[in-house]
């Protein structure tokens, strides 16, 4: 059963750690950009899902969404990794080339904690499409029940002064959930629907929405292997106790 829509983090049960501290070759990468800078829509109801694909462990379903042409993503994934590699991969904010080909930058502009902070990230176009940027406000949060991690970006469009000739995105949001599991793993779940801030043609964006996201997931769970990610320890995340 897909998971329960998207859902501002309860601040009850929630954790909000607040410690100091050239164009794309080929149309097929142009979904890619969009996994990980999203605009969910989801419905009230956590229906209508279609699986679209499954293979090699990997989930990706698709739905349609009331008043747009494009169709909503979501991805899972089980991962044999610690909640804190998993949360290194994806809090490592200039390693995102990474996990999406079309990503060609991405850093942290400010810092307000280690848990929460400014991104900014230029998305490399297919030509003859302008390139894209956008600035994001990050927030990392942890339940403190069932210690799963959320890691929500929203779009600050306004936050910096547009860059000529690139197209600044407006409406962006993204949200990757880890939910521990009993054996040790994690369960990752990408949430993403698309505002490509300008006349990208939703038939071009709908026909790659299944093998993008398979992709990155992919690379997601190869990524949490590597010792960087492996053997981190962020201090704003609890980890569940060994079993």
């Amino acid at each position: 059963m897909p998971p329960a829509g998207l859902q501002p983090p309860a601040s009850s049960r929630t954790l909000a750690f607040e410690s100091p501290e050239s164009r794309m070759p080929s149309m097929t990468r142009l979904l890619t950009l969009f996994l990980l800078l999203a605009v969910p829509f989801a419905q009230a109801a956590d229906e209508g899902w279609r699986l679209d694909k499954e293979q090699d462990g990997i989930q990706v379903y698709t739905r349609a969404v009331e008043g747009q042409k494009i169709r909503e993503i979501r991805g899972v994934v089980g991962i044999k990794a610690r909640l804190s590699a998993v949360v290194a991969v994806l809090n490592d904010v200039p390693a995102t080339p990474e996990l999406s080909d079309a990503i060609g930058e991405a850093q942290v502009l400010q810092r307000q904690s280690a848990a929460r902070y400014q991104i900014y990230q230029l998305l490399k176009m297919p030509w003859p499409l302008d390139n894209r940027d956008i600035v994001s406000q990050r927030e990392i949060r942890q339940d403190a029940q069932t210690l799963a991690v959320t890691i929500a970006d929203a779009a600050t469009p306004d936050a910096i002064p547009p860059k000529s000739g690139i197209v600044r995105i407006q409406k962006s949001r993204q949200q990757w959930t880890l939910t521990p599991q009993a054996d040790g793993s994690v369960l990752a779940e990408m949430r993403a629907m698309t505002d490509p801030a300008g006349p990208i043609p939703s038939s071009v964006i709908n026909s790659m929405s299944v093998g993008a996201p398979f992709k990155s997931l992919q690379k997601l769970r190869v990524l949490v292997q590597q010792p960087k990610y492996r053997d981190a320890r962020p201090d704003f995340i609890k980890e569940p106790p060994a079993r």
